[in-house]
């Protein structure tokens, strides 16, 4: 772990995965341009049948085969970028020791997402051969992801206001 501390302890490592996020972030953009709609991963609150439906035909052949792609490469960039992002930032606003252990959940929030994007990957090249089992595999790990990616974001933000209270506090002791 120590040495997983020392590279989330790295500027380097903040600057190269908000980069790489930012990167993404256009390419998910220009994905969603070119399908026509938005990407089924992007639904906070999941989605059945229908929705998968509605939204692969939307798509068309081309689209899903393009998203397909996309999920197995732009798509596992991305969870990597953005759980170094906040891991991080939770390393370097970390206000104890033990509250750097904290970048277990970027690291759980993308493990959740590289599954997604495999559960996804199999709905869109199955279709329209696709069982509720899978769609609903997919959707609920859609869901458990962002539940995640949002207390992600609420420790990574908590600790570093924290860590700001602390320094204001100190500075106003001098």
């Amino acid at each position: 772990m120590k040495t997983l501390f020392k590279f989330y302890a790295s500027r380097w490592a903040l600057l190269f995965s908000l980069i790489a996020m930012i990167a993404c972030t256009l390419g998910f953009n220009e994905l969603q341009m070119r399908l026509g709609g938005d990407i089924i991963d992007s639904l906070f609150i999941g989605y059945d049948a229908d929705t998968v439906q509605e939204r692969f035909l939307i798509y068309g052949e081309v689209g899903r085969a393009t998203y397909a792609r996309a999920a197995l490469t732009l798509d596992v960039i991305y969870p990597l970028a953005y759980s170094t992002f906040f891991s991080c930032l939770l390393v370097l606003g970390a206000v104890s020791p033990r509250a750097r252990y904290l970048v277990i959940v970027p690291i759980a929030a993308a493990l959740l997402d590289l599954g997604e994007n495999i559960s996804i990957y199999v709905l869109l090249t199955n279709f329209p051969d696709i069982t509720d089992a899978q769609i609903l595999r997919a959707s609920t790990l859609t869901m458990a992801k962002w539940a995640a990616v949002g207390l992600m974001m609420f420790l990574a933000f908590g600790q570093l206001f924290m860590r700001l209270i602390l320094l204001a506090v100190e500075h106003l002791r001098r």
